[in-house]
């Protein structure tokens, strides 16, 4: 069979030099498809963490935005400050599933130090996700403000220490 102009070369030719090869280089071909299967499947996967990772910061800015808004305004609204917290905090959880081991080159702001510094990355993770729990439970502006402040506080802090500029 003469090789396809579309595949440069036909099935059936690979299949006739497949047949003749000996059955270790058979073996061979066939771990060398399976380590490229699971390095695609490897990459693509990381590729979704950093994408989740994404999703979950521009959420938590989108909260944070309206909380900025009331902060300035100081009108304080329980339900949405309740509400805002609770989301931020929801994707604070989040984010102690979208580090994973070998992660480390799924995007190019997170800092080597998230691995590293293990520790030091959920220590700052569960501050804030603390401060958006007490902004969520806040029953008058001046609690509001505090946890507010200590909200921004622990973001800067994370990102600091742990994003790329």
């Amino acid at each position: 069979m003469q090789p396809s102009p579309a595949m440069g070369i036909s099935f059936d030719l690979v299949m006739e030099k497949w047949v003749r090869l000996p059955m270790m280089s058979k073996r061979h071909a066939a771990a060398a498809c399976a380590a490229l299967a699971v390095t695609v499947w490897v990459g693509t996967s990381f590729a979704a963490v950093s994408d989740d990772r994404q999703a979950a910061m521009k959420d938590v800015l989108a909260s944070f935005k309206v909380l900025v808004g009331i902060s300035k305004s100081g009108q304080f609204d329980a339900a949405e400050a309740s509400k805002r917290g609770t989301a931020i905090a929801a994707d604070l959880d989040k984010f102690k599933d979208l580090f994973p081991e070998g992660s480390q080159n799924a995007d190019d702001k997170a800092l080597p130090q998230i691995w590293s510094d293990r520790a030091g990355f959920e220590a700052a993770r569960n501050k804030a996700r603390d401060a958006a729990l007490a902004l969520a439970n806040s029953k008058d502006f001046a609690a509001f403000k505090t946890s507010f402040d200590t909200l921004g506080g622990s973001c800067k802090g994370c990102h600091d220490s742990y994003r790329a500029k």
